[in-house]
């Protein structure tokens, strides 16, 4: 399995780059990057301009650009044999624990394991595990100009997981956002150490 951090996002509502955005005392990108290196080779996925932004940090290119899905295909087409554990760079909460929880549910007999958000009961297709045999449903969208991952998770067939922690779930997009979650994020992170 590699690790995938989708960091080519435009971060045109946010108006600053997302990966950038610091929420545990580094570049989300970094912070991810740590996180998810610990279960498997990690890559960043990035579009081609943005490629001296993270210094020798290995990079997967964008070749698409055409949203989320450009950077997971991009990286499925290249390594097509291998699973990716793909994480987008805008969800802050996403932890050890959410990785674990994954990796230990992983359905590998599906084309992808990715959650289902207790809320909405919408499968959130960046954070989860895309496995080699969604190559074909990847290739069959992009031919088809169908750009939606969570259109695609339905498509194959993907349930999604119950979800433990809904915020695992959250991703920030605008400064309001990023601005009311780094007050919720350090006291959400404050009772995960007193809950240890």
């Amino acid at each position: 399995m590699n690790g995938l951090i989708l960091v080519g996002g435009r971060s045109t509502r946010m108006g600053v780059d997302k990966s950038q955005l610091s929420y545990h005392a580094k570049p989300q990108w970094e912070y991810l990057f740590e996180l998810v290196s610990g279960v498997a080779p990690t890559y960043l996925s990035c579009r081609k301009e943005q490629q001296d932004l993270f210094g020798n940090t290995p990079l997967l290119l964008d070749s698409l650009e055409v949203g989320p899905m450009g950077g997971i295909a991009s990286a499925i087409f290249s390594q097509p044999s291998t699973p990716w554990l793909v994480v987008a760079c805008d969800m802050p909460f996403v932890n050890q624990k959410t990785l674990e929880y994954l990796v230990t549910h992983r359905e590998a007999h599906l084309p992808a394991t990715v959650f289902k958000h207790p809320s909405t009961g919408f499968l959130e297709p960046l954070v989860g595990i895309w496995e080699p045999t969604s190559e074909k449903w990847l290739r069959e969208a992009v031919a088809e100009g169908e750009f939606s991952l969570t259109k695609l998770l339905r498509k194959m067939g993907v349930p999604g997981l119950a979800c433990p922690d809904e915020r695992w779930l959250q991703n920030i997009n605008t400064p309001d956002e990023r601005d009311k979650v780094k007050t919720a994020f350090h006291i959400y992170q404050k009772s995960n150490q007193n809950g240890r």
